[in-house]
């Protein structure tokens, strides 16, 4: 049997205190938080690097939804701060795939998987498995960027596949500021990842630094176009044209001033899934082809 090791400890340890904070500061609902702490003890047990992953996502997706309340909600309407503790279909949606992933990591290879280690670059699975779960999150961190930070755009959106010119927060929706977010949301989780196994290994491989970081641009930019695909043809937005803002289907009482974009196929989490499950394989791929 084997011992659990001191950096799963402290690893445990900032999980668990990052559990109470998210509670105690209403980011996460209680069943949100329990999600959170699963999947970031089994993160932990993969170890220092793919936790930190994690958290740079975790807290850079807090931070950019709390920025410019005051202008988001005028744009969307009040209910979208009525209640915005990510509950726990919202986490497991955002991080569960990768999570399976890290398990998978661990129980093959024991959690000794780094970046940096020559084992990793002469294994076409180890960097198959790497590149999913980094690819997962810089999607994901992508998505959250490009939405929570691109409804500051100066110019009204556009639909990405019709071309049409929308109101802003129609899902499927695109602008020039919004995808120059998504692509630094991409950025954000690959510079985490470079550094992560720079602390690990003290060790600097400035080609395989310049890949991730190329990556990541890459994945963030192509997590956030499929998004906004599955956006315009699967997801469905009300919008109040009287308000002049997105409205929640329940809050809806004149049928004649809310104008529809999409189709209620698919809800944000499901779409999310998707979009990280496909671009993470992408990233798996490309990581086998150039890393």
């Amino acid at each position: 049997m084997e011992t659990i090791s001191i950096e799963f400890i402290i690893l445990e340890t900032i999980v668990l205190i990052i559990y109470v904070v998210a509670i105690i500061k209403n980011k996460l609902t209680i069943g949100g938080a329990n999600s959170a702490l699963f999947i970031g003890t089994i993160v932990s047990m993969g170890g220092f690097e793919y936790l930190l992953i994690l958290i740079g996502f975790f807290a850079s997706s807090i931070k950019a939804s709390d920025l410019h309340k005051k202008k988001k909600t005028e744009l969307l309407g009040q209910s979208y701060f009525k209640d915005k503790k990510r509950n726990a279909i919202q986490v497991m949606s955002k991080g569960f795939f990768p999570t399976i992933i890290c398990f998978i990591i661990y129980y093959q290879f024991n959690g000794k998987l780094h970046l940096f280690s020559k084992q990793i670059i002469n294994n076409n699975l180890m960097k198959f498995l790497y590149g999913i779960y980094i690819g997962f999150y810089e999607s994901a961190n992508a998505d959250t960027w490009a939405s929570e930070l691109g409804i500051n755009s100066k110019n009204n959106p556009i639909l990405i596949i019709s071309l049409k010119k929308v109101p802003k927060g129609i899902n499927g929706a695109i602008s020039l500021y919004g995808t120059i977010c998504s692509i630094l949301g991409g950025l954000f989780i690959s510079v985490v990842t470079v550094f992560s196994s720079f602390f690990r290994d003290f060790s600097f491989n400035f080609m395989i630094c310049f890949k991730i970081i190329l990556f990541g641009m890459i994945i963030g930019f192509i997590g956030s176009f499929i998004d906004s695909i599955l956006g315009e043809t699967m997801q469905i937005t009300y919008f109040d044209e009287e308000k002049k803002c997105v409205v929640e289907k329940d809050e809806i009482k004149n049928m004649n001033n809310i104008k529809v974009y999409g189709r209620d196929i698919l809800n944000n989490s499901q779409v999310n899934l998707i979009t990280g499950i496909f671009t993470s394989l992408l990233s798996g791929i490309i990581f086998v082809l150039f890393l």
